[in-house]
C-alpha cells in the first residue's frame, strides 16, 4: 500500500509541471474544419479546447480567443477568427510552439498543398517571412516573426 501511495505522489508531481502549461495546438486537419463551422459552434469547440473570449479586442468580424493556460515560456496561444457578412472565413492560430509549426510545415505535402510564393512582411512592427501555399480548395499562410518570443502563425480559409 505504501508503494503504491509513493508511486502515485512521484507520479503526479512529474506530471504536474506539463499539466500547468498545456495549451491546446490546432492541428492544420482541424483549423481546416474549423473554417465550415458557424460561429456559435466555432465558438463552443474553441472553448471547449480552454480558450476564452478576448471580447475587448473581438469585434463584429473579428473574433479573438487566447489560451486559458500559459506555456512553458509564459506565453499564450491565440486563434482568431475573421468574417465578413457573405464570405468565408479565416482563420489564424498563432504560438510560440516550434515543433507545432514544424509539424504542420512537414504536413503540407501530403495534404496536397504547394508554396505559391514567400515574403518578407511587417508584422507588429517586426519583419516576418510569410509562406503562402494552396492545395486548390483551401488557402494558407505560414509565418514567423521575433518580438520578445519567437512566433509561428499558420492562417488558413477556403
Amino acid at each position: 500500500m505504501k508503494r503504491t501511495f509513493i508511486l502515485i505522489a512521484v507520479t503526479l508531481i512529474t506530471l504536474f509541471p506539463f499539466a500547468g502549461h498545456a495549451q491546446y495546438n490546432f492541428p492544420l486537419a482541424e483549423l481546416e474544419k474549423l473554417t465550415n463551422k458557424n460561429l456559435g459552434d466555432f465558438d463552443t469547440y474553441v472553448m471547449e479546447k480552454d480558450y476564452s473570449l478576448d471580447t475587448k479586442a473581438s469585434t463584429q468580424v473579428l473574433k479573438i480567443y487566447r489560451s486559458d493556460k500559459p506555456s512553458a515560456d509564459g506565453k499564450i496561444n491565440k486563434i482568431t477568427r475573421y468574417q465578413v457578412p457573405n464570405a468565408v472565413c479565416r482563420l489564424e492560430f498563432s504560438s510560440t510552439d516550434k515543433k507545432y509549426y514544424l509539424d504542420v510545415k512537414s504536413k503540407l505535402a501530403a495534404m496536397g498543398f504547394k508554396l505559391v510564393n514567400d515574403e518578407v512582411k511587417t508584422i507588429n512592427g517586426v519583419q516576418g517571412q510569410v509562406y503562402h501555399y494552396s492545395n486548390g480548395p483551401f488557402q494558407l499562410a505560414l509565418t514567423t516573426y521575433n518580438t520578445d518570443t519567437t512566433w509561428y502563425v499558420v492562417e488558413v480559409h477556403a
